[in-house]
């Protein structure tokens, strides 16, 4: 969703609100349907709080999620970084081979798991190359005290880019759950719903046309809003990016020694 249908989302429910006003004026016959507009306020003022708490308890739990969700890809690729830079201190027939699969799994979150997890999934091909990352390590043979250290950190990174990665693919999932959806759409048609109360045909029709619009507008947006946070990785405008996933893949490209890797851009394995 790119800010365009947003704002199209948000001029529609406007445009709705203000064109269910001019029906009201033109359909009924009664001047007003709120005689005693003080005590009418106070009840608009009820629910509108109560669907702004609402809405603010969702919005808040859904902007958490935004960020944890870009700082899990950070972490990750941070994370790829220093495996590429410890398996240079392991024994010298396995760090291009470590290496090498470092950067086809960053090539594959890149290019096939990000696009998936726009629907909530994971690429298989990115869990292949952390098997044959795994399998890799546990061939390794330290023989000495600092090839002992480079393993253990080895394996700790190891560790957290994996959290990384679980904590990345945890939040490509809905954490609104459509029970509230269900209640924060009945909030909002009762919120803007409660404005048409107020319509009263002696008043210039700009002035309550600006009212409704303003209400339908803003119970709009603020859904739009909750749906964008709600879903980090689905490609929209100011939606997550692996940027910094693709820094480590330039990065690990200008610090390879030139080895071939098994994969092609995409991080699809290649024939050896």
């Amino acid at each position: 969703m790119n800010l365009l249908v947003m704002a199209l989302i948000v001029a529609g429910a406007a445009s709705v609100g203000i064109a269910v006003m001019y029906a009201v004026r033109r359909l009924t016959k009664t001047d007003e349907f709120l005689t005693d507009t003080t005590r009418g306020s106070a009840i608009f003022g009820v629910i509108g709080t109560a669907f702004a708490v609402l809405l603010a308890f969702v919005m808040f739990v859904a902007f958490e999620s935004f960020n944890e969700a870009r700082d899990s890809a950070e972490a990750e690729a941070a994370e790829v970084m220093n495996l590429f830079h410890t398996a240079d201190y392991l024994p010298t027939e396995v760090p291009d081979e470590l290496q090498g699969e470092l950067a086809c799994y960053a090539r594959a979150v890149v290019h096939q798991e990000w696009p998936a997890m726009r629907s909530g999934e994971s690429a298989p091909v990115v869990e292949t190359w952390v098997d044959d990352f795994n399998a890799t390590m546990q061939r390794i043979e330290p023989r000495s005290e600092a090839e002992t250290n480079a393993y253990r950190q080895l394996f700790a990174q190891e560790t957290a880019r994996e959290l990384a990665r679980r904590e990345r693919l945890l939040e490509s999932e809905s954490i609104v759950s459509p029970p509230v959806w269900f209640i924060l759409g009945i909030a909002g048609l009762a919120t803007v719903g409660f404005v048409v109360l107020f319509t009263d045909r002696r008043e210039d029709f700009f002035v309550q046309a600006s009212m409704i619009g303003a209400v339908a507008g803003l119970v709009a947006a603020s859904l739009v809003l909750v749906w964008f946070l709600d879903h980090p990785y689905r490609g929209a405008q100011g939606s997550i990016e692996p940027t910094e996933m693709e820094r480590t893949i330039e990065a690990l490209d200008h610090e390879s020694r030139g080895f071939p890797l098994p994969c092609n851009e995409a991080g699809e394995r290649t024939a050896t």
